[in-house]
């Protein structure tokens, strides 16, 4: 199959009419957790070492993200367990996305969803104002940086 037919975006775009607009960060905060844990995996069937460490550093990136983003709620755990309970299968979306595709495709496809990450942290920076504008900001070179590691692994 391919890969321009795949997309993380694509995966969860029809599921935004379950959340409120308050809750899209937190839903990105978990899009951001799935895909952390997702670098992890590729980290372990890495060819060396320095892809591996880039791929960690990837994972560090999402995790820092959602920390983020969580950091905003004063209480996250039970945003998250609402939207979970109304989207019991954030985890199998994302795989699904994946299934069947090679690694380079794979990488490809998590690439172009970091450049979606950058988009939504920018419209969550231009929603804020002060410290918390300029973090989303950053954030957004962060998916950025992420992407670009994708890209030139792949090349």
């Amino acid at each position: 199959m391919s890969t321009s037919s795949k997309s993380i975006a694509g995966a969860f775009e029809p599921l935004l009419p379950l959340v409120a607009p308050e809750e899209i960060p937190m839903v990105v905060a978990i899009l951001e957790r799935i895909a952390a844990n997702k670098y992890r995996e590729w980290a372990e069937q890495a060819e060396n070492n320095i892809e591996r460490d880039g791929l960690l550093a990837c994972a560090q990136r999402e995790d820092e993200i959602s920390i983020f983003i969580e950091s905003l709620q004063a209480d996250p755990q039970s945003m998250i367990a609402s939207l979970r309970k109304r989207i019991p299968d954030f985890e199998e979306r994302y795989d699904a996305v994946m299934e069947g595709l090679s690694r380079t495709e794979q990488l490809q496809i998590q690439a172009e969803g970091e450049m979606g990450g950058s988009g939504y942290m920018s419209q969550f920076a231009e929603a804020a104002e002060g410290a918390i504008a300029a973090r989303f900001a950053s954030l957004a070179l962060l998916e950025e940086a992420n992407s670009k590691f994708l890209s030139e692994l792949i090349r």
